[in-house]
């Protein structure tokens, strides 16, 4: 019993050494180099909100995450590839977030639902919100971020003329400028969330977003 238990247990360490010798699949590859990028990223992000996009090199990103530079170079050329796939990955999230609703029949559901999608991202990713205003504030001192952000303009226009869709199908009114009002108005509690990130005033500010719209449509019906 016991030689038996002994050539268990040694055949049994030496599976297991093999198997963690065995090559990874395509599979696993591809999985490792998706987390890399994104632990890669994770890092590139705040520090870019720490430092600004000009203060922070691929030295400190590498140091930060605990990888060697030429990793970060393997997945990005140069640091404002790292930049551009923070904020594709933004852009392509807000855009999942108004394509999810566009289907809703109901034009108050859908408003509603956009609304909450919009702020509950906000305050899961309010980092990448941050990175993005403080881009667009300071593109002027920088050439390369200039190109990077005009790059990515139309997508973003793109984004704004379907919410705008939203809040005039809520309306029932195709007045630009009543859209671009509510519109400012959302982005103008966005901006207060980001300045202190005191998600009471989100919750308030949302609260404020839907009363005004609701407000609004009343009077038009007592008209």
């Amino acid at each position: 019993m016991l030689a038996f238990i002994a050539f268990y247990t040694l055949t049994d360490g030496l599976s297991q050494d093999m198997f963690i010798a065995m090559p990874r699949t395509k599979e696993q590859n591809e999985e490792l180099r998706k987390e890399s990028i994104r632990i890669i990223e994770k890092a590139a992000l705040n520090l870019f909100s720490e430092k600004g996009f000009e203060g922070a090199s691929i030295a400190d990103i590498a140091k930060k995450t605990g990888v060697s530079k030429a990793l970060v170079f393997r997945y990005f050329p140069k640091k404002e590839s790292l930049l551009e796939s923070i904020i594709k990955r933004e852009r392509e999230a807000l855009s999942s977030l108004i394509e999810s609703v566009q289907f809703i029949q109901s034009p108050r559901e859908r408003f509603v639902r956009w609304v909450d999608f919009l702020f509950s991202h906000l305050f899961s990713n309010s980092k990448e919100m941050k990175l993005l205003f403080s881009l667009f504030l300071h593109c002027e001192s920088a050439v390369g971020l200039k190109k990077i952000l005009a790059k990515n303009w139309s997508c973003l226009e793109s984004l704004v003329i379907q919410e705008q869709k939203i809040i005039k199908g809520y309306t029932g009114n195709d007045d630009e400028d009543e859209a671009n009002l509510f519109r400012y108005l959302v982005q103008g509690v966005i901006i207060e969330y980001l300045l202190d990130e005191d998600r009471e005033h989100l919750t308030r500010g949302k609260k404020l977003v839907l009363g005004v719209f609701e407000n609004k449509l009343q009077s038009r019906k007592n008209i």
